[in-house]
């Protein structure tokens, strides 16, 4: 039995789903509906869409309540950013932290996983999205910094909802670019893994960019306020 708390078991299903597309943007989350769908009571239903909100995946509307977010191509741009910073510098560190012997095998684990993701795989198996995400926070996970870690577990989130909407990335080339990333981090070369992984990030953004721009709005639309009516003379 889990031993995560109620309310971020609760929010992590529906992340997931939110991910997978399974909760469309824009819909609206019903509490009641939720609780009786994850067969629990409202209360932590109710305590978890706050740490949804936090992450970026609901907003809440007035008269509407909670709905899921709907992605922009400006959400897009400010998560390439992001990871066109932070990513670097987690590959670095994880570079300095293999060459003074730390553990690199859930990393290489998690290289192999990607590799396979791009072979046909069953039902079963987790989407070549997933394990090219799996691999990223490996990276970070090795990286050892607390800070970077916190910071970039709200990023996540959102990397991974990208990476569903363009799974014609999930290439063979991809998983090449992820295994010099690992190879630079392994032999503990900081300078060669920082780069390599700067140019990774960017060529991402330029190939993904046109196709997030075919799905998604440049901004999210403008709530409409009903006018009151002056009263009569």
């Amino acid at each position: 039995m889990s031993l995560e708390p109620t309310p971020a078991r609760i929010a992590h299903a529906l992340r997931e789903q939110i991910i997978t597309g399974e909760l469309a943007m824009g819909s609206k989350l019903n509490e009641r509906e939720i609780a009786e769908r994850l067969q629990v009571s409202r209360i932590p239903v109710r305590e978890a869409l706050p740490i949804l909100e936090s992450e970026g995946f609901i907003t809440s509307q007035p008269r509407r309540g909670a709905v899921v977010h709907l992605l922009t191509i400006t959400d897009a741009a400010e998560v390439f950013d992001l990871r066109r910073q932070l990513e670097p510098m987690a590959s670095a560190f994880a570079a300095r932290r293999a060459a003074a012997g730390a553990d690199v095998e859930p990393m290489l684990a998690a290289l192999r996983s990607a590799h396979g993701a791009t072979a046909p795989a069953s039902e079963s198996d987790a989407p070549p999205s997933t394990r090219n995400s799996d691999l990223h926070e490996e990276i970070i996970a090795l990286a050892d910094h607390a800070l970077l870690r916190r910071v970039t577990k709200l990023m996540s989130g959102r990397v991974r909802w990208l990476f569903r909407l363009t799974p014609q990335r999930d290439t063979t080339a991809m998983w090449i670019e992820h295994r010099d990333i690992v190879d630079a981090i392994v032999a503990g070369q900081a300078d060669v893994a920082e780069l390599l992984t700067a140019a990774h990030v960017e060529r991402g953004r330029i190939e993904s960019m046109p196709l997030l721009a075919e799905q998604l709005p440049a901004a999210a639309p403008v709530a409409r306020t009903r006018r009151r009516r002056a009263p009569a003379a």
